[in-house]
């Protein structure tokens, strides 16, 4: 029995090191102290049983599949649906064909267009200006895309443009209903040649903004002032609507918004700021307080108390003279004077009980803003500190740009 056993041993172990070696460690774990202890086993006793489980499981093995073919197979299944997303593209032969009579169509009613929305008698320079406008902001029939969005919408009541989430929609739809609204339909920008953001507004107020300089000049030349702002004769009035003067319709125009005070804007700065940024940003912070903000003027990085307080009253006091200039009411509420900020509110009128609205303008006064810096150097002198920043005296790399004389890389002129 062990010597008939012995011939199937020996075949068992010099067959075993070529299993081995074509066996991964993936498929099967096949180690070579096996082999070794089967060719090692040629002088030990072992039944035949060993043998027959050992082709079996090499068998089972070689014939299994590869985990990372499988794995292979279903990534590229579940990558082919999203390739071919990634891919879809539909050709629309009747695009090019629309949008050329959308063109053929913005050039029969150009003309039209403006003579409804130029002033009367406008000079040529006046009507290449609106017909420039236009080409930027195409209104009503002069917009070429097919589909648009409806940003924002005007209040008849208070003449605000409020913003609006609707879908798109055809150019046909919101013609309809900028025209349900007596309005106009005025394109703002496009996403490429697919969407237009428009807006529903009376466009005419607009386009009389633009040109009044020109207008102005016009009339000082032919000596007729009362052409500047009258409506135009070929526009007709609405049903139960009654003329108005020029003079009603410009202060419609800058009426300045009351009612329930909008949110916060805080401008911040510092008190490094030269007279040209005093001088438009004070004209910004004005035009916040007639749109219904309440504003604050903030200085947050000082060298000093002086000078915080100092460059807070430059910018209130350029305020105060654009805002008596252009009639935008308003009064200051409180000041904030301490070691970490310097800072002004102002606030627009609101009605009181009785109902009337107070048409002043309202700054801080000299004994305001005395106080306002005794506070601010207490409180810095109990921190110990001066200011939030000190200035450095390292020269720094500046470009000056275009100059009749040489200057160096600080800028300084050199001679």
């Amino acid at each position: 029995m062990l010597r008939s056993s012995l011939p199937a041993l020996r075949a068992v172990a010099l067959t075993a090191p070529h299993f081995s070696s074509v066996i991964t460690t993936e498929q099967c774990r096949v180690t070579s102290s096996v082999a070794l202890r089967v060719h090692r086993s040629s002088c030990s006793v072992a039944p035949l049983w060993m043998s027959a489980r050992f082709y079996a499981a090499v068998t089972a093995c070689l014939h299994a599949p590869k985990p990372h073919d499988v794995v292979g197979e279903a990534e590229k299944k579940a990558a082919e649906p999203h390739d071919e997303a990634a891919f879809d593209f539909h050709f629309d032969p009747m695009a090019g064909v629309r949008h050329d009579a959308a063109v053929e169509t913005a050039k029969k009613h150009v003309d039209h267009v403006i003579e409804e929305l130029a002033p009367p008698n406008a000079p040529l320079e006046v009507l290449a200006k609106i017909r420039t406008y236009l080409v930027q902001h195409p209104v009503d029939s002069l917009i070429l895309l097919g589909e648009v969005q409806i940003t924002h919408i005007e209040n008849p009541d208070t003449g605000i443009e409020d913003r609006v989430h609707l879908s798109p929609m055809k150019t046909k739809d919101a013609l309809e209903q900028a025209q349900l609204r007596k309005m106009n339909l005025v394109q703002m920008g496009a996403r490429g040649n697919e969407l237009a953001y428009c807006r529903i507004r009376r466009e005419r107020p607009w386009i009389l903004k633009l040109v009044q300089a020109e207008m102005v000049q016009a009339a000082g030349a032919m000596g007729d002032p009362a052409s500047i702002t009258a409506p135009s004769t070929a526009t007709p009035l609405a049903e139960g609507e009654t003329p108005t003067p020029a003079s009603s319709q410009q202060q419609q125009q800058q009426s300045q918004y009351l009612g329930k005070t909008k949110a916060l804007i805080d401008h911040q700065f510092r008190d490094a700021v030269d007279t040209h940024f005093i001088s438009w940003r004070s004209k910004k912070v004005v035009q916040d307080i007639r749109k219904g903000h309440v504003v604050k003027l903030t200085i947050k990085d000082f060298q000093s108390p002086e000078g915080a307080i100092h460059k807070l009253r430059e910018m209130s006091n350029a305020m105060k003279t654009y805002a008596e200039t252009e009639h935008v009411f308003h009064h200051f509420t409180n000041i904030v004077a301490n070691d970490h900020e310097a800072s002004v509110t102002f606030s627009p009128p609101t009605a009181n009980k009785s109902g009337t609205i107070a048409k002043s303008v309202r700054h801080p006064t000299e004994k305001d803003w005395a106080s306002a810096l005794t506070r601010m150097e207490d409180a810095c002198r109990k921190a110990g500190r001066i200011g939030t920043y000190m200035k450095s005296g390292r020269l720094k790399m500046r470009n000056i740009g275009a100059s009749t004389y040489r200057v160096d890389k600080y800028g300084r002129r050199v001679s």
